[in-house]
């Protein structure tokens, strides 16, 4: 992300200047100098030797002194349009004033988009696996190793895309939404019962004893957007779905379960509202007690946030229900904030980029550091060190993926899936895993397979699946011990049979297991 740095924007990353801040509105006349003295600068080091112009200096260079000259031409071009529309009015020329008119109004409109968009742009290019199909690395985890369950019921959500919201109850059918998630979390622990699926996934993360009422059962939900809008967020019905079995089937007690987005605090209205009257002593993301300090530690330098909210501090489990969805847009020039267009940082929103919203408040002038295409694929990934901490690793249960409505970026409306067996609906779905980066990479998949993404999307996965050694050749430690794989990532043969390699039976990688609604529970 951009720094301000007086008037201009600094690269956070590279410390280049990438823009103009137009908080300063002097700062306008600053591209047409230095675009002059860019040009000179061009001008006097190339003429004399053409090769030069692939140094990069002038790679530099370049952008800066032909947009300041064409800041100029396009300003010149103004004065002089309108001076000449004028006089042609006088003389009774009125064709011609009026194509001078449209020359000025075109002129105008390149000065104004100069003044207001950032100077110079950077490429977030479009997302191309760096590993073929069926390729995995990492250890797969879990009871099932590597195992994905997805179970979707294209009947269960039909929101008509423009009555009230996509999270009222008459626009989702609760029963099959229940359903549907049972089924997928039976299908992780390998069990029949959704109440004996938890007694399994409880006794695997403790390595024998299960939950005990008293100890503690925090749910990660993703809030962002506040609950109060079309924008997709957590929802409600999947709350629901996820408490039912918890709390009625399995027995956990509901004064020990916190619902949470640590980051986004009392923004859980319409998942209360949803939920409260049958679970009243659920706390509903409110009064998490701040962030502890020093809760874990990054393993470079560079990013200083490291608290942790205390509540998931405090927790002895942790259960993270994301939401499947584009975090930003590809675009051919990324802009900084101040140009009212927000790509937004990360590739995708999922487990790992959901857990940014547990740790402290200075997070964000760690934004730039989730810039995919800012950073090659054998690179440090913070995502690593958060969610391999104690806090967060060492606690979680299971990770489950909301996907009953995506989104094409973080604060879009429900978007509606071309790809089978979608076919034009709303994807209705539900993934959920104990391995983390297999869900994740099942998830991107869906996601790429559905609309493009900024490169190195998966940058973050080859990391964490490596992390005991990975491509950047980072020791990544955040609890002082250095990280064993946190799973298997590979990508699925095709997007028609999506199958992976231990559906293929030709590696420990990932197993994907659907289940459609027709299946009994």
């Amino acid at each position: 992300m951009p720094v301000e740095k007086g008037p201009l924007l600094v690269c956070g990353k590279t410390g280049r200047v990438v823009g103009l801040n137009r908080k300063y509105r002097w700062a306008r006349w600053l591209l047409p100098i230095f675009g002059l003295a860019a040009l000179v600068w061009y001008l006097v080091r190339v003429i004399p030797k053409p090769s030069r112009a692939t140094y990069p200096c002038q790679q530099v260079g370049a952008p800066i002194a032909f947009g300041g000259i064409a800041y100029l031409f396009s300003f010149f071009g103004l004065v002089t349009a309108f001076r000449k529309t004028r006089n042609f009015i006088y003389q009774h020329r009125y064709v011609a004033a009026g194509v001078c008119l449209l020359i000025g109004l075109v002129c105008a409109a390149v000065v104004r988009d100069m003044n207001e968009a950032s100077a110079f742009a950077e490429d977030t290019g479009t997302f191309t696996p760096s590993d073929g199909p069926n390729q995995p690395i990492g250890t797969a985890r879990g009871i099932n190793p590597g195992r994905v369950a997805w179970s979707y019921d294209l009947s269960a959500c039909n929101w008509d895309g423009k009555s009230k919201y996509w999270w009222a109850s008459e626009f989702n059918d609760q029963v099959k939404i229940t359903a549907m998630l049972n089924k997928t979390i039976c299908s992780v622990a390998g069990r029949s019962a959704i109440s004996n699926a938890w007694d399994a996934l409880f006794r695997d993360k403790n390595g024998g004893p299960s939950y005990v009422k008293g100890e503690k059962i925090a749910i990660k939900l993703n809030l962002n957007n506040g609950g109060k809008s079309n924008a997709i967020d957590a929802s409600p019905q999947a709350v629901f779905a996820l408490l039912d079995g918890l709390v009625n089937q399995f027995g956990a007690s509901q004064a020990d379960i916190t619902l949470c987005d640590p980051a986004r605090e009392g923004q859980c209205s319409a998942v209360s509202n949803c939920c409260h009257t049958a679970f009243p002593e659920v706390n509903y993301d409110s009064n998490l007690g701040g962030f502890t300090p020093n809760a874990f530690a990054y393993s470079v330098a560079g990013p200083t946030e490291t608290s942790m909210s205390t509540v998931i501090v405090k927790a002895k489990y942790l259960i993270t229900m994301a939401i499947l969805k584009r975090h930003c847009t590809p675009a051919t020039t990324y802009h900084d904030p101040t140009d009212k267009t927000d790509y937004g940082n990360a590739s995708v929103t999922m487990i790992f980029k959901s857990n940014w919203g547990v740790i402290g408040n200075k997070r964000g002038s760690q934004h730039y550091l989730l810039h995919d295409w800012d950073f090659p694929m054998a690179s440090y990934n913070q995502l690593v060190d958060m969610y391999g901490s104690t806090n967060i690793n060492g606690k979680t249960v299971l990770n489950i993926i909301d996907d009953l409505y995506s989104g094409d970026r973080w604060s879009s409306p429900p978007h509606k899936w071309a790809m089978a067996p979608f076919n034009g609906r709303w994807p209705s779905s539900f993934f959920a895993s104990q391995d983390p980066v297999a869900l994740e990479s099942v998830g991107l998949d869906f996601l790429r397979s559905e609309m493009p993404l900024i490169k190195n999307a998966d940058r973050h996965l080859h990391e964490a699946a490596l992390a005991n050694d990975p491509p950047s050749g980072t020791v990544y430690k955040p609890d002082g011990v250095r990280l064993p794989s946190l799973g298997v990532h590979e990508h699925w043969n095709n997007a028609t049979d999506k199958k992976y390699s231990r559906n293929l039976g030709t590696g420990k990688g990932i197993e994907l297991v659907t289940i459609p609604a027709d299946r009994p529970s």
